[in-house]
């Protein structure tokens, strides 16, 4: 599936409801055609003068459409990235990118919604996801349905 900007435009909308309780602003959302990453929030660190307090601002939400992935695992792409995006936009502190709060916010999704949100995919899973889209006969990437 190749997901377009209203495609990943309405999941946001659905997910940040169901999810997130609607605290979720709104978000540009680009599409990448990058090699490196199936999805990924940006933002800007900027440093006010007042306290030297920091403030994120400036978010984009990429989505790669260089691959033909399976719908769910688009989904569960743009959920890993709002749980990124609800981290940074709340200016919450995690252990780690992927620490202790992201992991407990993504264990509570895919709890609540029966998804499959993980923290990475290695490229070797990716390219069998690819072959198994394109050759359905094809045995599926271990751990992905």
């Amino acid at each position: 599936m190749q997901p377009t900007v209203d495609y990943i435009q309405s999941r946001f909308d659905e997910y940040n409801t169901r999810y997130f309780g609607g605290s979720l602003p709104p978000v540009p959302i680009k599409l990448s055609h990058a090699r490196t990453f199936l999805g990924k929030v940006t933002f800007v660190r900027h440093r006010t003068w007042l306290f030297g307090a920091v403030r994120n601002e400036k978010f984009v939400l990429r989505i790669n459409t260089r691959f033909d992935l399976p719908e769910e695992l688009i989904e569960d792409t743009i959920l890993h990235e709002m749980i990124h995006y609800f981290i940074a936009v709340n200016q919450l502190r995690d252990t780690s990118a992927h620490g202790k709060l992201f992991r407990s916010e993504m264990k509570r999704i895919n709890a609540e919604g029966n998804r499959h949100i993980t923290i990475s995919y290695r490229l070797s899973t990716i390219s069998q996801l690819m072959e198994a889209s394109q050759n359905p006969a094809a045995p599926k990437a271990g751990g992905v349905e």
